[in-house]
């Protein structure tokens, strides 16, 4: 299937009105190019979010969005100049393109950016990659494309490496908030007996499903509904979410775990950290905090 890709080129100050331009003009999505951004993470040698080699330096910034190949590009063009009446920021400079391009190359160009990568022993691997492990490397196949947990943002990352400070072999695990399932797969892969899998969110029981399977995890426990219906209590709980959740469902975590179970929580902005810890130390023996850049995770025990 063919699509219309429009580019806008523009300024970072001006990108997010633009995208909601083509948004609004009919864009099925829409993807920033900021090689400023780019650079940054460079910068910070987060080398495991993507390859340096695959970028070229450019300046400025473009917004692309994506419409059917009916779409007359007169009338979005038309929208995106009548912005240059705005007043508020510098439109001046903006360009329109309009490129023809197939579906797969729409569907697959992300994929170039995943590489295997490493969290001590776990190695995570885009499913469409061959890897073969060395050593006592553990690894995890993943379509990091179907739901939030890719394994390379740092909160995930710490989760990972926290799982692996504790003992896993014959322990029963709960991912709360499962997104990609990540982590209870992660859990699986270094000794977990069981792993159960929960979250309200259709799409993350989707992607854990099929995340499960290609890393041959049979009949996953895997729920769509409120951890709080569930009646089993778990060993360890691993919760990747936000700050003022994790403080709302501190009583829940408590009641989902066994006496001397562990709860792994991150997701943390680190100016919110203090209060977190604070709610679990009412309950919950701190064990280990890691920080990586503006995000924090910790280790609690019951």
């Amino acid at each position: 299937m063919k699509f219309k890709k429009v580019t806008v080129t523009c300024t970072p100050e001006t990108a997010d009105t633009v995208a909601y331009t083509l948004h609004e003009s009919g864009s099925m999505g829409e993807v920033f190019d900021d090689y400023g951004n780019i650079r940054q993470v460079l910068e910070d040698k987060r080398w495991d979010y993507a390859d340096a080699a695959l970028f070229t330096p450019t300046e400025g910034c473009s917004v692309s969005g994506f419409f059917t190949i009916e779409t007359n590009e007169d009338i979005i063009t038309d929208k995106i100049f009548e912005l240059r009446a705005q007043d508020w920021a510098d439109f001046s400079s903006i360009t329109v393109s309009v490129d023809i391009i197939d579906s797969e190359e729409w569907e697959n160009e992300w994929k170039k950016y995943y590489k295997p990568f490493s969290i001590g022993k776990i190695v995570v691997i885009p499913e469409w990659i061959d890897f073969t492990a060395i050593g006592d490397n553990i690894p995890v196949k993943l379509n990091p494309g179907l739901a939030f947990g890719t394994g390379m943002h740092e909160t995930t990352s710490m989760c990972i490496d926290l799982m692996q400070k504790i003992e896993l072999n014959g322990k029963r695990v709960m991912d709360f908030g499962c997104g990609s399932g990540i982590l209870g797969i992660c859990a699986k892969a270094l000794g977990a007996e069981s792993v159960l899998f929960a979250d309200t969110d259709e799409q993350a029981i989707t992607a854990t499903e099929y995340n499960c399977k290609i890393n041959g995890i049979s009949s996953p426990e895997v729920f769509l509904r409120d951890v709080r219906e569930l009646t089993t209590p778990s060993d360890v709980v691993v919760a990747n979410i936000t700050a003022d959740v994790l403080i709302g469902v501190e009583p829940v975590i408590l009641n989902s775990l066994n006496k001397g179970g562990y709860a792994i929580i991150s997701g943390i902005i680190s100016d919110k950290a203090d209060a977190v810890f604070a709610e679990y130390s009412k309950h919950f023996e701190h064990i280990e905090t890691e920080r990586k850049n503006e995000w924090s995770a910790f280790l609690f025990k019951l």
